[in-house]
């Protein structure tokens, strides 16, 4: 059956797939970060893509658990830690545009 469909013979997890399961957190998160730089968002698009980051921090975090053996641990926290300092930076930017649409609104 091997032969057919190939399994990961690999049982124990490596830090490399841990970076790339990061890298892909990052581009995900990379990509509504530059969505926001070029479009007018709607509020519930605003409120989408907060819960996409809340996503991301939740698999970051459940990924640092999964990984937390590795020897490699340290690259992965500071990955990690690049890719919520995105998230922050991107929040605090989705929370002043939030206060200025509901600015313009009310006036």
């Amino acid at each position: 059956m091997s032969n057919v469909v190939p399994f990961n013979q690999q049982s124990v997890p490596t830090a490399a797939m841990a970076m790339e399961r990061l890298r892909g957190i990052s581009t995900v998160v990379e990509t509504f970060v530059s969505r926001m730089q070029i479009e007018c968002l709607t509020t519930n698009e605003m409120a989408r893509i907060v819960r996409v980051f809340d996503t991301a921090n939740a698999c970051i975090r459940i990924v640092l658990s999964d990984f937390s053996k590795e020897p490699a641990v340290n690259q992965l926290i500071e990955q990690s830690h690049g890719i919520k300092v995105l998230i922050e930076t991107a929040r605090k930017r989705i929370d002043g545009l939030a206060v200025a649409s509901s600015a313009v609104r009310s006036a």
